[in-house]
């Protein structure tokens, strides 16, 4: 089994380059030329992280923050740009997830007192 290619690679950076956090909010490792598979992880929470494995099948990805939760998912993808897509997608569900933390820490809706007039 041969690794990623350096244009499945460029396209990883690409991606990651497009999002508001840039390539440098992101630490990428790649497997060597036995193992076709690409770790990302998110350098201000590294328990963030976006794995691509090659299957039989086409392409399995782990992503945390998940799709349904902050933890752990699994999913099966035919081929490579849906794995590109599945990145797109992990990276703005990391800008929600940060959006909403500096929400809660700094008095989101959430921390409103109900008997304050809105404004």
């Amino acid at each position: 089994m041969a690794g990623l290619s350096a244009v499945m690679k460029t396209r990883i950076l690409e991606v990651l380059d497009a999002t508001s956090f840039r390539q440098s909010g992101f630490g990428v490792m790649y497997g060597d030329e036995k193992d076709a598979s690409a770790t990302i992880r998110f350098s201000a929470r590294p328990e963030y992280r976006f794995v691509i494995g090659l299957t039989e099948n086409g392409f399995i990805t782990s992503e945390c923050p998940g799709v349904k939760s902050d933890r752990m998912e699994v999913f099966q993808r035919g081929d490579y740009e849906l794995c590109l897509q599945a990145i797109r997608a992990w990276a703005a569900r990391i800008v929600d997830s940060e959006a909403d933390d500096i929400l809660d820490e700094f008095g989101g809706v959430a921390d409103r007192n109900p008997y304050l007039p809105s404004s």
